[in-house]
């Protein structure tokens, strides 16, 4: 809020001086006003007072007009205004009986035949914006000030309305949180419930909701109905899942991972709010290859920031650019430029209704700028909770078709329809080749570590997903970890806690399914059959794969050593059928796997003893026996004859 003191006057209609700063904020604030003054009407001014001494007045003074933008600028502060037009208006500070205290200023064009009321101040002003200074005075010393303006209609309707797009963020800090729990913190859960109730009120005022899908999906059911309701017939652009830089995925290789945020986003607010349309709302990192990424998406329009665009040369546009135009080497991409200075006026003075009325007024400037030409004013509010509901509610009545005659508020949609491209050589209307612009982004973050660790976890994710038989909503919850440990704001640690926590949570659900036990089996013939139990505790089916390794064994029917089961029950028994190469003892490993392979869910062993001898075997057993049965015999034949023969006496 603007506060002022005001120099000890010999008069009460002194003008005031050079305001200063004073102490005291907290005794006179606006509860509304006017946010247009119509020819020959009054404008109205309804002001909280608190606390204001007895015999306290309050004193509105109009100044000279505004006339350029730049002149409206340095009237901010509240210097450089203009000399008082016609009296002030005094009445006493004293609240009525709704605890408001009412000032009407009359006024009348210049060319108005209408009599004024001689005991009522009078001010004859023509079309524009006036800045109006309103003091609380105690015996000529003024307490606080603030500043308002009063915007004065044309008297007819020769040039159509300024066409204003608002962008109202909506989005908290991420909900779901590293463990899986879900907690929206009450100051987003609160603005958007406030934002809610404004929108609905002023169902008549077109905008663009640029809704954060992971917000949203936390919402509770009947909170979420009510934003429903209130959003209806507005607008929704494309937003990721959570709020994130696009140029920083592009240059980190991760196209993939923020398609997928984009089709999540897009998925999440269909089914919630409604189906979005292809507009973006850029941040100033954009680049001119995450450009080209989002217009390959669909994208077809963008709003940027005047900030993250190189300037204009001021020879050929001489004003605020109010036209869309094309953005340099992206594409094709149409865009229009985000005002800051029209952002900057939330949260700017302390007073949301004051704060408010200066966007109005701005607006209002940017129109008689240049009324003949088709133009539209782009502005996005912040997403920070800054958004007072008393600030929103005080800037869409102001937008009330019913009400203003030179601010028509839209969809980005019906701008980008009906608002011609500006030429390169300034030419409004579309009567030139059209303007491009060359982006001028800040430095974005370096990815390159989460890139690492969100590719690990993400092949986790996809392989557990093979493991899944029919609906299951668990790998979507997992994802969800994944997406939003990509969101603004969050620190290394931060994004590894969601990252570990999903990769922790896949793992929890395949540690459910358990292994046959360690086991030897006895083979009396060259085949048999194995019998493996496997344990299942998830409480869903799920699809597995068996790889089975011997060095010694043949697995009959299932050559290659894979098996697909789908496990329903608790436990499954597999018969195997198993074919033994060789006597004795044969190692038969088998492993549980995901589907893919990817995920290895459990190991275990099975030594296979077979007894059983092969055909080659007997007969070499058998041609042994006989021919060591011969040769015994032959041996003990030998040995008989040899003690038969006759002994000679030696000589």
């Amino acid at each position: 809020m603007l506060l002022v003191a005001m120099p000890p006057a010999s008069a009460a209609l002194a003008a005031p001086a050079v305001p200063a700063q004073t102490s005291r904020t907290d005794v006179l604030g606006l509860i509304s006003q006017s946010p247009v003054v119509e020819p020959d009407k009054d404008l109205v001014i309804r002001l909280r007072v608190t606390g204001a001494p007895s015999g306290a007045t309050i004193r509105v003074d109009v100044h000279g007009r505004v006339p350029t933008r730049t002149d409206f600028e340095a009237s901010l502060d509240g210097r450089n205004l203009r000399a008082p037009v016609g009296n002030p208006t005094i009445v006493p500070a004293t609240p009525d009986p709704s605890g408001a205290v009412a000032v009407s200023v009359a006024t009348r064009d210049p060319q108005s035949t209408l009599p004024a009321d001689p005991s009522t101040p009078t001010i004859r002003i023509g079309e524009g914006v006036y800045p109006v200074t309103i003091a609380l005075i105690d015996n000529k010393t003024t307490i606080q000030q603030l500043l308002t303006y009063m915007v004065r209609l044309p008297v007819g309707d020769e040039f159509g309305p300024l066409g204003v797009a608002v962008v109202l963020p909506l989005g908290a800090a991420p909900a779901l949180k590293p463990d899986g729990s879900v907690a929206l913190d009450s100051a987003g859960r609160d603005g958007i419930v406030s934002s809610a109730s404004v929108l609905s009120a002023h169902s008549d005022v077109p905008l663009t909701v640029a809704a954060t899908p992971e917000t949203i999906d936390a919402l509770d059911p009947a909170t979420a109905d009510s934003l429903r309701a209130a959003v209806a017939g507005r607008e929704l652009t494309l937003t990721p899942f959570v709020e994130l830089h696009p140029s920083e995925w592009v240059s980190s290789d991760l196209r993939g991972e923020l398609g997928r945020q984009f089709d999540v986003g897009a998925q999440d607010l269909t089914a919630a709010l409604g189906s979005p349309q292809p507009h973006y709302v850029a941040d100033n990192r954009l680049t001119p290859d995450a450009a080209q990424f989002l217009h390959a998406r669909g994208v077809t329009s963008m709003v940027v920031p005047d900030t993250a665009l190189n300037g204009l040369d001021e020879r050929v546009f001489n004003r605020t650019l109010t036209q869309p135009f094309v953005v340099q080497d992206s594409g094709g991409v149409e865009a229009v430029a985000a005002d800051s200075a029209l952002e900057a006026h939330v949260g700017s003075t302390g007073d949301p209704v004051v704060d408010a009325n200066h966007l109005l007024a701005d607006l209002s400037v940017l129109y008689f700028d240049d009324p003949p030409d088709t133009r539209a004013a782009a502005f996005v509010l912040p997403n920070d909770h800054a958004v007072d509901s008393r600030f929103l509610d005080a800037l869409l009545g102001g937008l009330s078709p019913s009400i203003n005659r030179i601010l028509r508020p839209m969809t980005l949609t019906t701008l980008f329809a009906n608002v011609p491209m500006v030429g390169s050589k300034g030419a409004p209307n579309g009567r030139d080749a059209p303007l491009t612009r060359e982006l001028k982004p800040t430095p974005s973050d370096n990815l390159a570590v989460f890139a690492r660790k969100l590719a690990t976890a993400g092949g986790d994710l996809a392989s557990y997903r093979t493991m899944m038989v029919g609906s299951n909503p668990r790998p979507d919850e997992f994802e969800q970890r994944l997406l939003v440990a990509g969101a603004n704001g969050l620190s290394e640690q931060q994004r590894e806690a969601y990252l570990d926590g999903a990769t922790a949570a896949i793992h929890g659900e395949t540690d459910k399914i358990q292994a046959p036990p360690r086991q030897t089996i006895n083979f009396t013939a060259r085949d048999g059959v194995v019998s493996l139990t496997i344990k299942l505790s998830t409480g869903y089916p799920t699809a597995i794969d068996l790889f089975l390794q011997g060095e010694k064994l043949e697995f009959p029917g299932h050559e290659d050593g894979h098996i697909a089961l789908t496990l329903t029950d608790e436990t499954t028994r597999v018969p195997i059928n198993v074919r033994t190469r060789a006597s004795g003892d044969s190692s038969l490993d088998i492993t549980l796997q995901s589907p893919d392979g990817g995920l290895v869910i459990g190991r275990s062993r099975v030594t296979v003893r077979s007894t059983a001898f092969s055909g080659v075997g007997i007969v070499l057993s058998v041609g042994a026996g006989a021919f060591l049965a011969l040769w015994w015999g032959r041996h003990i034949v030998q040995a008989r004859r040899g003690r038969r023969r006759p002994r000679h006496a030696a000589t």
